[in-house]
C-alpha cells in the first residue's frame, strides 16, 4: 500500500514502474518461447499478436474514465429519450448494460454462423472488433455536428455510440481469452493469461496518456472549443482503429498458419 500510494502521488514513478514491468514481461516471454518446440513457438507468436492487438484496442477503447467523462460533463445535454439524465451516468454504465444485454445474443450468433460454416475465424473477429471500435469513435466525432451554440451535443447519439463500441468489445475480449489458452503450452497458461491482463493494464495506461493529450489539445475556454478539441482527437483514434482492423483482416491467413491446428 505505501508503494502504491507513492506511485499515485508521483505519476512519473508509475510510468517507470509500468515500463519496467513491460520490458521484464516481454523479455520473460521471449526467453520461455525460445525453449519451446518450433510448432509451439509459432503458436506463441500468434498468441502474442492477439495480446499486442488487445493492448492497442484498450489504448483506444478505455477513454470512459478519462477524456469521455470530461466530454460528457461539459459537452452533452442532460436529456436521454426525453428523460433528464446525467451524461456521466450513461458514460459509466452504458457499456456494462449493453454487455449484459447483448453478450448472450452475440454468443448465439457465433454458434449459428458456425453451424452454417460462416463463422469468422478469431483473427477476423479481432479485425471486426476494431472496425466497430472505429465506427464508434467516428460517431463520437460526429457529435460536433449535433451541438448547439453552447457546445453541448446529443446524449442519445452518445449512448448509441457506446452500443456500437460494445459490439466491438464483444467481438474481441471473451474470444481473446479463449484463444490464448488454446495456443499456449500447459505450463505457460498462467504466464500467457498474465500477459493478456497486463495488456489490458497497459492499454488503460496508454489510454490515460491519450486522454491527457486530448485535454491539452484544447486551447480555448469555451464548451465549443472543448467539443472541437475532443472530437478531433476521437476522429484520429477512429482512424487508428480502422487501420488496425484492416491490417488484422489482411494478416488473417498468416496468423492462421501460425496457429496451425488451433481454431
Amino acid at each position: 500500500m505505501p508503494l502504491i500510494f507513492i506511485m499515485v502521488k508521483n505519476t512519473s514513478f508509475t510510468d517507470y514502474f509500468m515500463y519496467l514491468i513491460g520490458i521484464a514481461a516481454v523479455g520473460y516471454f521471449i526467453m520461455e518461447t525460445l525453449k519451446q518446440t518450433s510448432s509451439y513457438q509459432k503458436k506463441l507468436i500468434a498468441a502474442f499478436i492477439f495480446i499486442f492487438m488487445y493492448f492497442v484496442f484498450n489504448s483506444i477503447y478505455e477513454q470512459s474514465g478519462g477524456s469521455l467523462s470530461l466530454f460528457a460533463k461539459d459537452n452533452l445535454v442532460h436529456n436521454l429519450l426525453g428523460f433528464g439524465m446525467d451524461p456521466n451516468v450513461i458514460n459509466n454504465s452504458a457499456n456494462s448494460f449493453f454487455i449484459i444485454i447483448f453478450s448472450p445474443l452475440i454468443g448465439l450468433a457465433w454458434v449459428g454462423l458456425n453451424k452454417k460454416k460462416l463463422e469468422p475465424n478469431t483473427i477476423n473477429k479481432f479485425g471486426i472488433g476494431f472496425l466497430f471500435l472505429a465506427g464508434g469513435f467516428f460517431l463520437f466525432y460526429s457529435l460536433r455536428y449535433f451541438a448547439g451554440a453552447d457546445g453541448k451535443s446529443s446524449l442519445n447519439l452518445f449512448t448509441f455510440t457506446w452500443l456500437v463500441i460494445t459490439f466491438g468489445e464483444l467481438c474481441l475480449g471473451p474470444i481473446g481469452m479463449s484463444i490464448i489458452t488454446k495456443l499456449s503450452p500447459k505450463k505457460m497458461f498462467g504466464m500467457m493469461m498474465g500477459l493478456w491482463f497486463l495488456a489490458s493494464a497497459f492499454g488503460q495506461f496508454a489510454a490515460g496518456k491519450i486522454g491527457a493529450s486530448l485535454s491539452e489539445a484544447n486551447t480555448g475556454n469555451t464548451n465549443m472549443s472543448k467539443l472541437l478539441a475532443y472530437t478531433d482527437g476521437y476522429k484520429t483514434l477512429g482512424i487508428y482503429a480502422l487501420i488496425a482492423g484492416v491490417v488484422l483482416i489482411l494478416l488473417s491467413s498468416l496468423v492462421k498458419k501460425l496457429m496451425q491446428d488451433v481454431k
